[in-house]
């Protein structure tokens, strides 16, 4: 992709600091967190700071409310999506945009490529904001792959 958003990086669009959990807390726990912070998903980090995974908003309605578990007893790190796709701060914006659309996620933690440690978060919608030409890229890269897999199933 070409044109005036060709050179941005996803330390130009991510949010920073993540909002992070240790995975030892309660779904109830994290669903605070969210809304306290205003966001759509956690990173899940060790003492040590390490991404371990991620939850959505998405995943506690599929995991936990869906289910009638209790969000008191589910801890976070039982419903987090282990080692998550993630991308560096100094990558192209269309590289993430095409890793969500490849695999069909909205949200993807932000390392530091020194430290390894998350350090942002970048979401579908902080792409479409600030770079709403990465629609097409998120999107036709999804309907690509739906279709190749229609066309396996016949």
């Amino acid at each position: 992709m070409s044109g005036e958003y060709s050179d941005l990086q996803v330390r130009d669009v991510m949010n920073s600091p993540p909002v992070t959990a240790l995975p030892i807390i309660s779904v109830r726990e994290a669903a605070k967190k969210m809304l306290d912070n205003k966001v759509g998903s956690l990173i899940i980090v060790n003492e040590r700071n390490t991404l371990l995974g991620i939850v959505t908003k998405t995943d506690i309605i599929r995991e936990v409310v869906a289910r009638g578990l209790d969000p008191d007893t589910v801890r976070i790190g039982d419903i987090m999506t282990k080692n998550p796709y993630f991308v560096y701060t100094d990558d192209a914006v269309e590289k993430a945009a095409e890793i969500m659309g490849s695999h069909n996620i909205g949200h993807l933690p932000v390392l530091d490529p020194d430290s390894q440690k998350p350090v942002g978060m970048l979401s579908k919608t902080d792409i479409v904001k600030l770079a709403p030409s990465y629609i097409s890229v998120i999107y036709s890269l999804r309907s690509e792959i739906d279709r190749r897999e229609r066309l396996r199933e016949l």
